[in-house]
């Protein structure tokens, strides 16, 4: 059977290394290229401003947890192999450079440089997961592929930046995570297929995501791969409120439930 080709896209971090050691080991699926992600918030923030906009918006704590899962991981892995110690997880891009996968680093995919890359790779999907940017017109024009992306919620229900930690707040019993088709707004697509998962408030927002983009990206290779017949779960998109950042206010509230963004024992132990 000839394999699925696929260009992955993300902003690199534990969540979307855990998402392309699982496309990579499926024998279904070829990964031709990766589009990384390079902005913090929009476009027009470099890393620092960036860093400091989110830390105005949503506090230190949680400016700390998403560090922690991106930069930090991202940093520690150098001094790991240095160390000769085993690390678990490897980076987007160490995992690429082992596989020989082209990667565009960039802050707007819809830019004539990443039009480019994606043509050249001649995918049949483009997938994405962990991924901070919209993509457009003329992108999404694109013919003779399909643009899925994977939602670490059950859509129409929680959409936006962080669905998690907005059902966790809300003390949701059950959550889950779906496979959508992209569309001109975000997480507003045609949905493929969801998987609920009932809702343990004692871990952490970590885990929780964790578990969720694993079995995001095994509902995403079970899609691709089945090429034959494909039947779509009849599920209206087109409802549902969009969550931007958490602020301040919100994250007191989440942790006075007694809810935890992340741990080091845990950090360490995925990392």
């Amino acid at each position: 059977m000839t394999k699925q080709r696929v260009i992955f896209c993300t902003y690199s971090s534990i969540y979307s290394s855990k998402v392309l050691e699982r496309l990579l080991a499926s024998d279904k699926i070829d990964v031709v290229a990766i589009i990384n992600s390079t902005r913090v918030i929009h476009s027009k923030y470099g890393f620092f401003r960036g860093a400091i906009k989110q830390i105005k918006t949503s506090g230190f704590r949680y400016a700390t947890y998403l560090f922690m899962v991106t930069d930090l991981f991202r940093w520690l892995q150098p001094l790991s192999y240095k160390e000769q110690t085993k690390s678990t997880l490897k980076t987007v891009h160490k995992l690429a450079a082992e596989n020989n996968i082209p990667v565009l680093d960039t802050l707007d995919i819809n830019n004539v440089e990443g039009l480019q890359f994606i043509q050249q790779a001649k995918p049949d999907y483009l997938l994405a997961a962990h991924f901070n940017q919209l993509i457009k017109a003329p992108v999404l024009d694109l013919s003779d592929m399909e643009f899925l992306n994977i939602h670490p919620s059950l859509l129409p229900n929680y959409k936006g930046v962080d669905p998690v930690f907005f059902a966790l707040l809300d003390q949701n019993k059950e959550i889950g995570v779906t496979l959508h088709k992209m569309a001109e707004s975000f997480d507003s697509g045609e949905i493929l297929r969801q998987k609920p998962i009932k809702s343990d408030l004692s871990r952490s927002l970590f885990m929780i995501n964790n578990q969720l983009f694993e079995e995001g990206a095994e509902l995403a290779i079970k899609w691709i791969a089945n090429t034959q017949l494909k039947s779509v779960d009849i599920v209206d998109n087109t409802l549902g409120q969009y969550d931007s950042w958490p602020s301040t206010e919100q994250i007191k509230r989440y942790k006075k439930k007694g809810n935890h963004l992340i741990t080091l024992s845990e950090f360490w132990k995925e990392k």
